[in-house]
């Protein structure tokens, strides 16, 4: 799969497109993912964005708390966007340029790759590389991981020793212990969703890193990428479980199991889209032959009037 990766990330057919293109508004009303200044963003389409990633950005989301943490950017980037707008900064002159020239080149990638060379790269070449290269798309069992971190510090508003860290560690797992005792009686779905929202909120409101504002969230993990420590604890815990007090360079953690995934193979509807990206760069020659042929074609039938004398 790294082959793959690596072609593609060279080929120049595999422009991504521009993930900020409006959508039609539907026609029955919407579940938001996300209201932004009243500005909102469906399930539908946030299902499109996710899926429009490239193979290689989406893994990396997954290990950085997977769809809250792509949701996270896309917020942080629409604020941008919106700003710029509200300053009037869309409207200078060199800047409509750029997005004219954006949207151009967007719509000349996607007319070649999904038009020009769709008798050159076609479904059932797809499906035959899928179905020939397996080991391509296997993928290791992996767990789902939350974790709280308490660090001693010398510096900050946060400032404490190692001895008050621990003991902050310890208040923090009492809470959750008495938790788990009130749910022993609960249906095992129902414990386990609140065992998850008590972990989660805890951990809002007392980890100390970056993952709090998502719950702690630590994404997807396959053995050897997470901390030794916390692999050791994850991977020998139970779905729906919160650890003891393990402690790493990085300070005192609990850490709950969220869910795991067993080893497998990739859907071939998860991957199809990054096969025909591999095969698109393999037959560039050949799809840029049929774009000149079109090209010569078009211009043919057209009528282009050229005056040369006039670039300055």
């Amino acid at each position: 799969m790294k082959r793959l990766l690596v072609l593609l990330a060279v080929a120049a057919l595999a422009i991504p497109l521009v993930a900020q293109q409006q959508q039609p508004a539907p026609a029955v009303p919407a579940k938001n993912v996300a209201l932004i200044n009243g500005e909102a963003l469906t399930a539908e389409k946030f299902a499109n964005l996710w899926n429009n990633l490239g193979f290689n950005v989406r893994d990396q989301y997954e290990k950085a708390g997977g769809k809250p943490a792509f949701l996270d950017n896309y917020v942080s980037k629409r604020l941008i966007i919106q700003e710029a707008v509200k300053s009037g900064f869309d409207k200078r002159p060199d800047v409509r340029t750029d997005m004219e020239a954006g949207s151009d080149s967007a719509l000349f990638d996607r007319y070649v790759r999904d038009v020009v060379a769709a008798p050159i790269v076609n479904e059932s070449d797809i499906k035959k590389y899928y179905d020939e290269h397996q080991s391509e798309f296997a993928v290791p069992e992996k767990v789902k991981v939350r974790h709280i971190v308490v660090t001693a510090t010398n510096a900050g508003p946060a400032a404490k020793t190692k001895e008050q860290a621990l003991e902050r560690i310890k208040t923090i797992a009492a809470d959750l212990l008495s938790h788990t005792i009130e749910l022993k009686s609960a249906a095992p779905d129902a414990a386990a969703r609140l065992q998850l929202i008590y972990f989660s909120d805890a951990a809002r409101k007392y980890s100390e890193d970056a993952s709090a504002p998502s719950g702690g969230d630590l994404g997807w993990h396959a053995k050897g990428e997470l901390d030794p420590v916390l692999e050791e604890a994850a991977w020998n815990m139970h779905v729906g479980t919160t650890s003891g007090v393990v402690e790493t360079p990085f300070g005192y953690h609990l850490i709950f199991v969220e869910d795991r995934k067993p080893a497998g193979t990739q859907a071939y509807e998860e991957v199809r889209s990054t096969i025909r990206e591999f095969l698109l760069s393999q037959k560039a020659m050949e799809i840029m032959t049929a774009v000149k042929r079109l090209t010569n074609e078009l211009r043919t039938n057209s009528k282009v009037t050229l005056f040369p004398e006039n670039i300055k």
